[in-house]
């Protein structure tokens, strides 16, 4: 049974990606994997600069390493600013980077991406730069399969789960692809 760790890149109240971060947890363990769902405000973090190759790691930035360390994939749903991803997602990686040194921050990691939006594109543009990010930045294994949900201020049914039928198709082969990779990938 694999472990994924499962988070938003946002932490605002009502943000949509928190939201698509418990649903696909629900998924996950719905599938066999064993699941982490956590909050990125919960290890609040400063920027990172030069000065932390010098300096210790702040505490919050270890326990965030250390909980990446202790699952064998992630999925990562990520708001789009500006068309990119947002800085404390990025910041955060970072961190994460410095404190697994000895290579890539999510070396030997399985990742998944998905983000949730109102407009119409549904972070399309965040998750490919994001990908990029991941694989030659991170050394992260990105699954093919990304979820940008459109219009997801209205995505969602009274039960949770997306009520169109190809999101959930969608959702289901990231879902699937990721817990089979990742129990694959020690």
């Amino acid at each position: 049974m694999p472990k994924i760790l499962v988070f938003a890149g946002s932490w605002r109240p009502g943000s949509m990606n928190a939201r698509l971060a418990t649903l696909i947890a629900r998924n996950l363990e719905h599938a066999g994997a064993e699941v982490t769902l956590i909050s990125l405000g919960d290890y609040p973090l400063p920027l990172i600069d030069a000065r932390a190759y010098d300096n210790e790691p702040p505490a919050e930035a270890k326990a965030l390493a250390a909980l990446v360390d202790a699952h064998d994939g992630l999925f990562i749903a990520s708001p789009e600013y500006n068309s990119g991803y947002p800085p404390a997602l990025k910041n955060a990686l970072d961190w994460i980077s410095i404190v697994r040194s000895g290579g890539p921050g999510l070396r030997e990691k399985v990742v998944a991406i998905g983000g949730a939006s109102a407009g119409n594109l549904g972070t399309y543009r965040c998750l490919t730069q994001l990908r990029s990010v991941l694989e030659l930045g991170f050394g992260a294994l990105l699954v093919p399969e990304m979820l940008a949900v459109s219009g997801a201020d209205k995505a969602y049914g009274e039960d949770g789960d997306f009520t169109d039928k190809r999101l959930k198709g969608l959702r289901d082969k990231m879902v699937a692809r990721l817990v089979k990779v990742a129990a694959l990938h020690p």
